[in-house]
This record gives C-alpha cells, structure tokens and sequence, in this order.
C-alpha cells in the first residue's frame, strides 16, 4: 500500500504540471500554422483595418488586409467575407516566426500599403501608437523570454516529477522547479495582458480617426491564465508531496504485523523439568507419576 500511496499522491501535481504545459505550448503554438483553424485563432490581438482610408482610397486600395492578428513570435492578415453574424475571418498570409518579433503597427501597414505605390507614412499614424512603438519591443522580447523560460520549467518539472515516486526528497526537489515555472508563466501571461489590453486601448482610441479597430481573443486569455492556475496548484501539490506519503511499507526487514502477533508474548510461562530429575527415566509398567515441585521457567524477558 506504501507504493500505491505514492503513486496517488504525486498523480495530481503530475497532471496539473501537464496541463499547464499543454495551455503553454498551445499559446507559443498561435500562428504557426495558418491552415489549422483552432491555432491561428489563438492571438493576442486583431485590428480590423476594413475602415481605413488615405486621400479617398480606401484599406483596398491602399493594399492593406481586412485584418492583422498578432501571436508570440509572428502576425498574419486576411480577408473578411460576409457581414454580421455570417462574417468569415479567413488567414491568407502569415510572416516568419522569429523570437526579435514585435507588433510594429507601422512597418506592418507599409509592407503591405507599399505595393500599390500608396504608402502608409509615420505621419498617418497617430502619436500615441508612435510612442509606444519602443515600450511594446522592450516589453514583448521580456514576454518571449518568460515564455521560453516557462516551457523549460515546466517540462523539466513534469520529467523530474516521476522521481517523486521514489522519496519524498523527489517531490522537494520537483517543487523547486515547479515554484519556478509558476514565476515564469505568471510573469509571461502578466506582461502579455498588461500590453495588449493596453495597446488596445490605445488603437481604438489613437486611431480612430485613422480607422483602425483592435479587438482581443478572450479565449486566449482563458487559456494564458488557466496555464498560470494549473501551475499554481501543481506548485501547491507537489510541496504537499514532499511532506507527506512518504512511501514507506509496514513491512521492515521482511516481517509486518502479523508476524509478530505469533510471538509469545512477554511474562508467559513455560513448563520445564525438574532441577534434579535424571534426565531419562522410564516408569514401570502401571506405575504412578511421581508428584513433586514442578517448577517453572520465565518465558519473558528478564
């Protein structure tokens, strides 16, 4: 029962520690793949550019995308069909992923805008997007840095946690990396909802007169801080862990319990022959036992 305890003990923190993972890799997975539908929908934020214009022309014609979603390491645009309820969001282009990525409004809008001649300049956009540009680089490479350092930790945690079956030193150590990885995605989702909430806010009101509208995928953050809470509890756990079901069998040196219920307890008695009786003797035929002092011998501990 010691070893089955065991087992039962670590398999919560274990499981916790795997979805956790499972809610990181899936965040550090949105963009990079524009054909799964499930992925590419996991970002951090979207600006609908349908209502830009610049000198008449319209987001079009200047050669811009009815949309650009940003995720941990690259952005994709798209085309908007429909209207309404019935609107189709559909990813026709993603960039490069590369861990310097930061979403760069400007440089983003020109790549695109510059194809038809009509450029998006600096000037169209507006201060408070241009101000920021330097805090979202600083802040987004701290945010990809957490994230890797979290993902390490965490499967460090999940591959050293199966040494916690053995000793209750296992489950110590496995805590240390598993506090670790909490600080690390804890710091991660904090740095990606601090910016994009706020960056958000400031497109749709910097760039309301350019015709930009951002919009936020709560789902991602659903899963960015489930991530976070998984890692928590499986932090909880696994020091419960290292207190606690030690593993140890009530079997010790090959005897339990029962074993020692058949021992002659202590302070019996045993009947022993008498001190000065021939060690034989053979009674005659019909004779009667001799009666005399029977003495005894002490059968417990002396």
């Amino acid at each position: 029962m010691g070893k089955a305890a065991r087992f039962a003990c670590i398999l919560t923190p274990m499981l916790l520690t795997l979805a956790s993972l499972l809610c990181t890799i899936l965040i550090m997975a949105g963009g990079t793949n524009k054909n799964n539908e499930w992925i590419s929908n996991v970002y951090f934020l979207r600006v609908d550019t349908r209502g830009v214009s610049k000198n008449g022309r319209s987001a079009s014609e200047l050669g811009l995308k009815d949309f650009y979603t940003s995720y941990l390491w690259n952005y994709c645009s798209g085309d908007i069909k429909g209207s309404g309820n019935s609107e189709t969001w559909t990813i026709t282009d993603c960039s490069k992923a590369q861990a310097s990525y930061y979403f760069n409004v400007y440089e983003i809008f020109n790549v695109d805008s510059s194809s038809t001649g009509h450029s998006i300049t600096s000037n169209d956009l507006p201060d408070s997007v241009k101000k920021v540009d330097k805090t979202i680089k600083t802040v987004t490479s701290a945010m990809v840095s957490m994230f890797a350092c979290a993902l390490i930790a965490i499967v460090v945690t999940f591959v050293i946690g199966w040494f916690g079956l053995l000793s209750r030193l296992g489950s110590c150590v496995t805590t240390i990396f598993a506090d670790i990885a909490f600080f690390f995605i804890l710091a991660a989702a904090s740095m990606a909802t601090a910016l994009y909430f706020t960056l958000k806010e400031g497109f749709n009101k910097g760039m309301s007169d350019f015709g930009a509208k951002a919009h936020i995928d709560k789902r991602t953050y659903w899963i960015l801080w489930l991530g976070v809470g998984f890692a928590f509890l499986a932090s909880v756990f696994w020091m419960f862990s290292s207190c606690c079901c030690s593993g140890r069998s009530r079997k010790i040196m090959g005897h339990d319990t029962r074993t020692r219920s058949h021992e002659k307890a202590p302070y019996t008695y045993e009947r022993v022959a008498a001190p000065y009786a021939p060690t034989s003797q053979v009674s005659a035929p019909g004779a009667q036992a001799p009666v005399g002092y029977e003495p005894y011998r002490h059968g417990g501990a002396q």
